[in-house]
């Protein structure tokens, strides 16, 4: 069976995401098209906009066969991690192909800088050392000294699509013969036939009607109440020490004494605590981390342990064929959270997604 994967967070599906299922299952040839999607949040620490099994089913309706989520530990990780968690996630298929989209015209252009990032040169190192002693983010500091050295990987790193399909590709150098990857290039006619999930977010704050940028599939009547969250996760800093901030993913270099030392009043306040080093982004996948309890400890369970995924939703003629198959990987496989046993290795890890899941709900 050719296996075709997709790792995404729809939110929203829209036209675009159309677009790229079928250009991948038609171009690869797959026999079965998985999606690996973010449950609750974002890899930007955003609160999804509608929940994971409604988004699943949208990933359903436009042709995938199956969706799994991608665990909360890998979701509110900087991009390495997200990619690295996504591909060991993955790694339960088998042989399969990842297919994603990016601004770059040539797979090899792509391929060329993880590459170059693997072997990064001592020249390279220097720089980056450089800049991250002058209190720039690793990802930051990684773009100026390229800047300098090889200003065409830098150019191509400057989109977050391509961003993430290069640490896909460095990732899967641990997966050799077991993953290919295939590549939707996304034309400049594509940025006025298409609008992205985050303009779409933008017109649903704004109360304009986004349903032209999506398939008549998708509604988006009921989102989340951002607002709601907002309250949530400012309490949940607010009312942690900095020993307990310590312990929370995504918090170093004494960031924990600096949040606990604030006197933020709302959610917009926390965002303010950017920096060179801590991105609005970085800032965001704290306050979440914080939010759900993502600490340290669940991240090195991640790490020590095997891969496992749930199911959010199959079509129902890829049972019989899918559901084996992960069954049989050296991984934990779930139909739903619950399915997961108490005395389970990773039972941790499936309560933080199951409490991403609640703290979602909750903003409804």
């Amino acid at each position: 069976m050719k296996i075709t994967a997709i790792i995404a967070e729809y939110n929203p599906f829209h036209n675009g995401h159309l677009k790229q299922l079928r250009t991948a299952k038609r171009e690869t040839e797959a026999d079965a098209l998985v999606v690996l999607m973010s449950g609750s949040f974002t890899e930007r620490g955003d609160l999804c906009v509608a929940d994971k099994f409604t988004r699943a089913n949208w990933a359903i309706q436009a042709g995938a066969d199956l969706v799994l989520e991608l665990p909360t530990v890998y979701t509110l990780g900087s991009a390495p991690r997200f990619a690295s968690g996504a591909l060991k996630t993955l790694s339960m298929l088998g042989e399969y192909t990842l297919s994603f989209g990016t601004e770059a015209e040539e797979l090899e252009g792509l391929s060329m800088a993880a590459e170059f990032l693997q072997s990064e040169s001592n020249d390279v190192s220097n720089l980056l050392k450089g800049f991250l002693s002058e209190g720039y983010s690793v990802a930051k500091s990684r773009t100026l000294a390229l800047d300098k050295v090889r200003p065409d990987v830098a150019n191509m790193l400057r989109s977050p699509n391509n961003i993430l399909a290069v640490e896909y590709m460095k990732a899967g150098a641990k997966y050799q013969g077991k993953v290919q990857f295939h590549q939707v290039a996304r034309k400049p006619d594509d940025m006025k036939k298409y609008a992205s999930s985050t303009r779409i977010r933008e017109m649903l704050q704004a109360g304009e009607d986004p349903r032209a940028f999506v398939p008549d599939f998708v509604d988006l009547s009921n989102v989340v109440d951002v607002s709601k969250y907002n309250t949530i996760s400012t309490y949940a800093l607010r009312s942690m020490s900095a020993k307990s901030l310590k312990e929370i993913a995504n918090i170093s270099e004494g960031m924990e004494n600096r949040i606990a030392n604030s006197d933020f009043e709302d959610y917009e306040d926390v965002l303010l605590m950017t920096s060179k080093r801590y991105t609005r982004s970085t800032i965001k996948r704290i306050a979440a981390s914080a939010t759900v309890g993502m600490t340290k400890d669940l991240v090195a369970l991640a790490d020590a342990e095997k891969p496992y995924c749930t199911v959010l939703a199959v079509r129902p003629s890829k049972r019989k064929t899918l559901f084996p198959l992960l069954a049989a990987s050296d991984g934990y496989f779930y139909f739903k959270a619950s399915d997961c046993p108490q005395d389970s290795p990773v039972k941790p890890l499936v309560d933080l997604d199951e409490k991403a899941a609640k703290i979602q709900r909750l903003c409804k």
